[in-house]
């Protein structure tokens, strides 16, 4: 069992009876960065974090970014497609993988280190490494594509009554940017009340009625963007200000709060990025990891909140996530006080969820996996065709079943 940062959502890491796990963690470092061709090679085992400052210090990024950044190791990243709050951007982690180097169960080293934007020599082998969460091979190495480092950034936390003006704001804050949203985030009332109740010490730059709280954020690497305007402020936080008075004008939000260094853009994030702990603290809540098309969004939230409800009147919902590329962590709370029957109710809760999701053609998993936890509803949710090949190719790869087995394919 191949286990990278420990910071896995659905037990793929997790060794069980009679299973070996085999640690990454010494096999970190950065191998290279080519300012040039803006690449990093590194080793599976190196931190997202390690990686992140190190193409800092030639002014460059590596687009993939998520809460636990600081643990998470890169090969773990590639091996189950990590997403984050700069998919929407940037893409998966699949989008910045140019190669990557495997061992095969045989212990075939399988190198396919590409350094090159366009490489069409034959079958891109590197992509069924990636996402298939250490079951065909142990990602050891990989080359990395990197972008400039954005120099102006303008974010704000804003407030609206309905999902459905989350997706509209969205859409015009597209089109108004040029397409430089990085990140468009949506958490509901009922998770913030839990975020600033299990963290009193933090900043609290909004408060919100009812409804939802957005976290957008813009950014450039284009030095024009730094220039300022007659009102003195650059002119991408002029960009979002305007945004935001018409978003107001035409009631889509009720109130927003913009951030003017970076010391606030950090304490809006920490809002964000705690949520996951946040709830953990409150309760035992049921998670998921889901995504739907963004045009079916809205109608698959109110269904899953309407079956919720005949569940559990009282409980909390709380999707949230990374609505800008489809994908929410439609979790529930139980209710404020407690509720005896919590554990009974978790199973069908989940049911009910899944089956919302089912309505509306979503996927059981966006960005953390399938494990040992989804194995069965892979099975029940994928044609039957696309899960005999993938078995084919399992079976291809590792025929007497010794890496990470029972996960995805059970």
């Amino acid at each position: 069992v191949v286990q990278g940062g420990m910071t896995g959502l659905a037990g793929g890491a997790t060794p069980q009876s009679r299973e070996v796990a085999i640690s990454l963690e010494l096999l970190s470092g950065v191998q290279e960065i080519d300012q040039v061709g803006m690449t990093l090679s590194a080793l599976a085992g190196t931190p997202l974090q390690v990686l992140q400052e190190a193409a800092m210090q030639y002014n460059l990024v590596l687009p993939l970014d998520l809460a636990a950044r600081g643990s998470c190791s890169i090969g773990g990243n590639i091996a189950t497609n990590a997403g984050g709050t700069e998919v929407l951007r940037y893409g998966m982690a699949r989008s910045h993988v140019l190669g990557l180097e495997a061992v095969l169960a045989d212990g075939t080293i399988v190198n396919s280190m590409n350094k090159m934007v366009k490489n069409n020599s034959g079958y891109d082998l590197k992509q069924l490494f990636i996402g298939s969460e250490g079951t065909l091979g142990i990602i050891t190495a990989a080359c990395l594509k990197l972008v400039s480092k954005p120099i102006a950034r303008a974010t704000t936390i804003a407030v609206t009554d309905k999902f459905e003006h989350a997706l509209e704001l969205l859409d015009s804050l597209q089109h108004r940017s040029g397409d430089q949203v990085e990140s468009f985030e949506i958490m509901p009332k009922a998770l913030l009340d839990i975020v600033y109740k299990q963290f009193p010490d933090y900043a609290q730059p909004i408060q919100s009625a009812s409804g939802f709280i957005l976290l957008m954020e813009i950014s450039s690497s284009k030095s024009d963007e730094l220039e300022v305007d007659d009102s003195g402020k650059p002119a991408l936080q002029n960009l979002m200000e305007r945004f935001l008075e018409k978003a107001l004008e035409n009631t889509l939000i009720t109130d927003a709060v913009i951030a003017t260094n970076e010391a606030q853009r950090q304490a809006f994030w920490a809002i964000r990025e705690n949520a996951p702990q946040a709830t953990k603290q409150e309760s035992w809540p049921v998670n998921t990891d889901i995504s739907v098309r963004r045009d079916k969004l809205a109608a698959f939230y109110h269904h899953a909140s309407d079956a919720i409800r005949t569940i559990c009147k009282n409980c909390r919902i709380c999707g949230y996530g990374h609505v800008g590329d489809g994908n929410l962590h439609f979790n529930v709370v139980e209710a404020e006080g407690g509720d005896p029957d919590w554990p009974q109710k978790r199973a069908p809760l989940l049911a009910a969820i899944y089956a919302s999701l089912s309505e509306f053609e979503g996927s059981i998993s966006a960005e953390h996996g399938i494990g040992q936890l989804k194995t069965d509803q892979l099975k029940d949710t994928k044609d039957a065709h696309y899960y005999r090949i993938m078995t084919q190719i399992k079976n291809t790869f590792d025929p007497k079943n010794l890496l990470n087995p029972n996960r995805i394919i059970k």
